[in-house]
């Protein structure tokens, strides 16, 4: 399933084939066939291991003195930790499978969607959102904040120097996100 989501990341999904996932994993093509059923198969369930990464930052799989009703910058912090290994391959796997435009693209944003809209959820039932941060919205704001930064990261790298998931650069990255979702921005004139 790694190689496969490694796979995935690197080519897209239509240009890999499972013999090319069987190679680079040194299992025959029958014993994937056999576990996952076909390609499409191993491709959602590379697509349930893409979706925990995220759903961990505010599940039980949180560290022990971290709840969902915390500072959600601090369990990002914790979850930027357990992450950080995998964290280019899941940005290649979601990048590729939203530039695909296919339906593997439009699955996995709907389910990320589904993910960000039950945070916002949880944030608001925590009183961690101000009374006049549109609710509709916010779920895609948040996604446009991370997917910007999915996309525009090699552009990013050229102009600070650093990846914007470099950690330091990533903490204070959701740190600004978690302020203007929590406080939404300001409509008082400057002087006023």
């Amino acid at each position: 399933m790694r190689t496969a989501f490694a796979l995935f990341a690197e080519k897209g999904f239509d240009s890999v084939t499972v013999r090319d996932i069987a190679a680079a994993s040194s299992v025959s093509v029958g014993l994937i066939n056999h576990h996952f059923g076909s390609k499409d198969g191993l491709r959602e369930a590379v697509d349930e291991f893409f979706i925990a990464q995220f759903e961990d930052a505010i599940t039980d799989a949180a560290p022990q003195g971290l709840s969902a009703t915390q500072d959600p910058a601090e369990l990002i912090d914790a979850w930027i930790e357990r992450h950080a290994e995998d964290w280019p391959t899941i940005v290649a796997y979601f990048r590729r499978a939203l530039l695909e435009e296919s339906d593997w693209g439009f699955s996995l944003f709907q389910r990320f969607y589904g993910f960000v809209q039950s945070t916002v959820m949880r944030m608001d039932a925590a009183g961690q959102l101000a009374p006049d941060v549109d609710r509709l919205w916010l779920p895609f704001l948040m996604m446009y904040l991370e997917l910007g930064t999915m996309v525009f990261d090699p552009y990013i790298k050229r102009v600070l120097g650093r990846s914007g998931y470099d950690r330091e650069l990533w903490q204070r990255r959701h740190r600004a996100y978690m302020t203007l979702i929590r406080r939404g921005a300001s409509s008082r004139r400057a002087g006023g």
